[in-house]
């Protein structure tokens, strides 16, 4: 049995960093700043929140790791799964544009079996082969898919090997 680990690389994390920094402090400083207020400690107080969650997420995104082995799909910390391919369920990619013209963005893969749920994004090292072990699981499972998670699949070229071809 071959397993393999992935890592969000650091150098595609620096950015999220730079705006958990920036967001974080300049919410942060605004709210230390300014004269006390009801109005201004609710709206800056709940900015520094949401970066500071937004800082947690990078962090942790840093940290973890997803094993794939021809079995199972782990990703730690905190342990998921294992999530056995043959037991997942549902799968879901989605797309997510940052721009009008839907030219840039990311895309997120979810796997949900009985051994829990399993979220990974375009950012991972390795995420276009565990999208096409997804895709293969999914055929070899006879998951049902949307039609947006069958168009990304297809925008990936993952469509014909993976007939995922609606009626298919």
């Amino acid at each position: 049995m071959m397993t393999q680990q992935f890592r969000y690389p650091p150098a595609r994390l620096a950015g999220d960093y730079l705006r958990a920094g920036f967001g974080l402090g300049g919410a942060a400083l605004f709210w230390v700043l300014l004269p006390p207020a009801p109005q201004i400690h609710a709206v800056f107080g709940g900015l520094t929140l949401l970066f500071l969650l937004f800082t947690i997420r990078t962090v942790r995104r840093q940290i973890v790791r997803v094993e794939v082995s021809d079995d199972a799909i782990i990703m730690a910390p905190p342990r998921r799964g294992p999530l056995a391919w043959r037991d997942i369920v549902r799968i879901e990619l989605r797309y997510f544009s940052t721009r009008r013209n839907r030219k840039d963005g990311w895309v997120t893969l979810r796997m949900t079996g009985p051994g829990g749920r399993i979220v990974i994004d375009s950012d991972l090292d390795g995420f276009e082969w565990i999208t096409r072990r997804a895709a293969a699981a999914a055929r070899g499972n006879g998951i049902e898919l949307s039609d947006t998670t069958r168009a990304n699949f297809l925008a990936l070229g993952l469509g014909a090997d993976a007939n995922l071809q609606p009626g298919a």
